[in-house]
């Protein structure tokens, strides 16, 4: 997968752009960024290829996190599921497969729709997420289900898409279970699905932090990175408390 990554990045490489810096990475340490064009996507540790979200999940997740700690990642691969794997010894990993049934398993990966959890209440410290919520059809109900599994005091840290400066747009409705888009379809790529085949519901602003609070957590906030972290793509970071 790695392989496949970097010779994708060397493909994309426009000379003009290429950019070394001597940053840290959060998730494996190594003190180089590599940037081969003008994109988020052309960013990357040059060590573990991390992106600059799962590195920005990374740092505030450590900010958290202790060794005893239980948590849940709405993935089961990826540079920060690598990173939790060294991390901690009581992690639960999950995928969502359209087809496999919720508490399944497909090739040794347990499939989990976030809308209806399998998982029992009260038993993570820590849920985490990259850039999932914006593809999950009823997000209040997918939130719920992360307060719902959280123990008390738990927190949810994760990141999606989001413009800090606007208001959230839905881009379709569901009606009688199927899809009325209110804007042109939006497809994002993910590593298991492949290259524009994830339907995303919305385009996530700053009131995500009420609709935490609708889901029931106490506290929310955004962290933001600082401006000039990973060539300037460092992302901001949604932690909510239950």
């Amino acid at each position: 997968m790695i392989v496949r990554k970097i010779i994708s990045a060397l493909k994309q490489t426009k000379p003009s752009q290429l950019r070394l810096n001597r940053e840290k990475c959060s998730l494996c340490g190594w003190k180089l960024q590599i940037k081969t064009h003008n994109d988020e996507m052309g960013v990357r540790c040059s060590k573990c290829f991390a992106s600059p979200v799962a590195q920005s999940l990374g740092r505030v997740f450590k900010q958290f996190f202790k060794p005893d700690m239980s948590v849940y990642e709405l993935s089961s691969r990826g540079a920060f599921v690598r990173f939790l794997q060294k991390q901690n010894r009581n992690l639960t990993l999950s995928e969502y497969i359209d087809e496999i049934k919720p508490g399944e398993y497909k090739n040794g990966i347990q499939c989990q729709n976030v809308e209806k959890l399998t998982l029992e209440d009260n038993c993570f410290d820590i849920c985490t997420s990259l850039e999932v919520f914006e593809h999950v059809e009823n997000d209040i109900k997918g939130f719920k289900e992360v307060y719902r599994v959280l123990k008390p005091n738990g927190v949810f840290i994760f990141t999606v898409p989001i413009i800090l400066d606007s208001k959230t747009i839905e881009r379709t409705q569901v009606v009688n279970g199927k899809r009325i888009n209110i804007l042109p379809p939006e497809y994002h790529s993910d590593s298991l699905r492949g290259k524009n085949k994830v339907f995303c519901y919305r385009n996530y602003g700053v009131d995500i932090l009420q609709r935490l609070s609708d889901a029931g957590f106490k506290s929310t906030e955004i962290i933001k990175p600082n401006k000039k972290s990973l060539f300037g793509y460092a992302r901001p970071i949604l932690v909510a408390r239950k």
